[in-house]
């Protein structure tokens, strides 16, 4: 990895508030979570997530742990691509292998995001950069939804509507923008006392 490209992943880290960014070398360990087996490992972090909901809430609504991991997943993707692709001059690459994710130990969220040297590129013309960036994105993240073996019934627009409102929702961020209107649902809504969070599509 060039020292200008190491640079940028480390003021990203200092930048993104939601998310510690840091640079492996060879040899530094993975994270909690390397995406390259998000598949083998979700299915426990289902069941964790879900016995952690029912600790605090009294009740896990069926398919809210399912899509509270999926956007765990692929959120810090689109959080830090999508905050090189537009503060940057680089296309980071999304190839899952160079991706690990740390979680908070206690609540299992995402609190870091740990990349790897690659086929990161330098593109100059921003609206290149940012396609690039976002198709690089969408293949990985389509394939981590696709796939996430969730225990309880998934549709495909709750799966890849995930994926693109994880990338609208960064964007939205990044440009101090209100959280646009969402496809997929967290399904938040139908725990004990909660409303509907921004954006969410049965306000509509």
């Amino acid at each position: 990895m060039s020292a200008e490209l190491r640079d940028v992943i480390t003021q990203l880290g200092r930048s993104l508030a939601v998310l510690q960014v840091r640079v492996a070398d060879d040899g530094d360990p993975d994270l909690g979570i390397p995406l390259a087996r998000a598949h083998e490992i979700a299915p426990g972090w289902i069941d964790t997530y879900r016995e952690l909901t029912i600790e605090q809430w009294g009740t896990a609504p069926p398919g809210m742990p399912s899509a509270f991991v999926l956007q765990y997943l692929v959120d810090p993707l689109a959080t830090v691509i999508s905050a090189a692709a537009t503060r940057t001059p680089f296309a980071l690459s999304a190839d899952p292998s160079l991706w690990s994710i740390g979680l908070e130990p206690t609540y299992l969220y995402p609190v870091a995001a740990q990349v790897r040297a690659g086929d990161h590129r330098r593109v100059d013309d921003d609206i290149e950069r940012l396609d690039l960036a976002y198709e690089g994105y969408r293949a990985t993240a389509d394939q981590i939804a696709t796939a996430l073996p969730s225990p309880t019934r998934m549709s495909s627009r709750q799966r890849l509507g995930m994926v693109e409102d994880m990338w609208e929702m960064s964007l939205a961020r990044l440009a101090g923008a209100p959280p646009p209107e969402r496809l997929s649902c967290c399904l938040i809504y139908s725990l004990p006392d909660c409303q509907p969070c921004a954006g969410c599509p049965r306000q509509t």
